[in-house]
């Protein structure tokens, strides 16, 4: 268990590392000058000037931040700006400085899910919003081949039954007794449902079969050199749809008042912890999906850090965009107070998240 806790404190300090170092790097790009590079959330344990930039290794080991100079102070009128200020750049800069962070956790998640997918022989994990009946695999010169049912296929009904648990396609194909089965399928998400009839084979000792293997997690296969070569940003664009479905679903049941839905269906770094441990527990052979893991947290830290939400990437990207738009800078104090309430509630959030997770794990 400490084990895979200090796994992954060092996953997220790499991840929120890789973050950081985009703004870094963009930062230094346009001859911004970079005041602080944290490694960890202040208080301040150590820190050393190399050249201009004051390396910093801080307390809390769960993030990083670069301090830029001018992003944060009170008012330009205090000083003037010179050339080096994140202030005296263009939008333009300014923007490309934001967003860089962004950018850096989206090309390590396409990274990872390449060669995740490639490891796998071109097959991944395939995430639902709910729990189903799914197509494993399907072997060759049986009558599922033939009538093209698919890997990642998702099982509705055997005839006129509803499947409901695991075995139910199974078993209910079986006591057809090699009589024509209708099938009715979709794709992983449960769209374009299709009805198909098939002849179970007859094998030597397991009755009669269809040919495929059942499997309560979708799998996602790529056949074509198409698809295989965009298979990590098509993938990545797949659980990003599913990520705002998702946050939809958890809006929709905060206004209905389903707080226990809301509560089982978000985790925070306690809840995280725990899913690494259940998966770094399954030994060498877990490797591949904690590193699947590690990208879908990747894609999910490019994703909330780039939405509108004051204190994040996002929230100081739109008022840049405001003032690309318009022409004129919203004023820093306006700014600098709708931050520091975003982070305020977004501090409130992570509280209640917190307080959830552990609740999960006392029950």
């Amino acid at each position: 268990m400490i084990f895979s806790i200090i796994i992954f404190i060092l996953t997220l300090l790499v991840l929120v590392v890789i973050h950081e170092l985009g703004h870094f790097i963009m930062a230094k790009r346009f001859g911004i000058k970079v005041e602080e590079f944290g490694f960890g959330i202040p208080p301040k344990i150590f820190g050393k000037r190399i050249g201009e930039t004051i390396y910093s290794l801080n307390a809390l080991p769960i993030g990083g931040f670069v301090r830029l100079l001018g992003e944060d102070e009170e008012s330009a009128s205090k000083r003037s700006l010179n050339e080096r200020d994140f202030r005296a750049k263009s939008v333009g800069q300014r923007i490309a400085v934001v967003i860089a962070g962004v950018v850096m956790n989206l090309i390590l998640a396409w990274a990872i899910f390449y060669t995740v997918i490639i490891y796998q022989n071109f097959r991944i994990i395939y995430p639902t919003l709910d729990q189903g009946v799914f197509v494993g695999f399907v072997q060759e010169n049986f009558p599922a081949e033939a009538a093209g049912i698919k890997v990642g296929d998702r099982i509705l009904r055997v005839d006129d039954r509803q499947v409901k648990n695991f075995d139910d396609p199974r078993n209910f194909i079986k006591e057809k007794n090699g009589q024509p089965v209708s099938l009715t399928i979709s794709d992983a998400q449960g769209q374009n449902q299709k009805t198909i009839i098939v002849t179970p084979k007859k094998a030597d000792k397991e009755g009669y079969l269809i040919g495929v293997g059942f499997s309560p997690i979708a799998i996602k296969e790529y056949k074509t050199p198409l698809e295989k070569t965009f298979s990590g940003i098509t993938y990545s664009y797949d659980l990003t749809k599913l990520t705002f479905a998702g946050l939809g679903k958890t809006f929709y049941d905060l206004f209905a008042g389903n707080f226990k839905s809301v509560s089982q269906s978000v985790s925070g770094p306690v809840g995280l912890a725990t899913i690494s441990n259940e998966i770094l527990s399954g030994g060498r052979s877990a490797v591949p999906f904690y590193v699947w893991f590690v990208g879908v947290i990747s894609l999910t830290l490019s994703i909330f850090n780039v939405l509108p939400v004051p204190a994040l990437d996002g929230g100081r990207l739109l008022f840049l965009v405001i003032e690309a738009v318009t022409g004129k800078k919203v004023s820093e104090q306006t700014e600098r107070t709708v931050h520091q309430i975003g982070f305020i509630l977004l501090l409130g959030l992570a509280l209640l998240i917190t307080y959830s997770d552990i609740s999960k794990l006392i029950r």
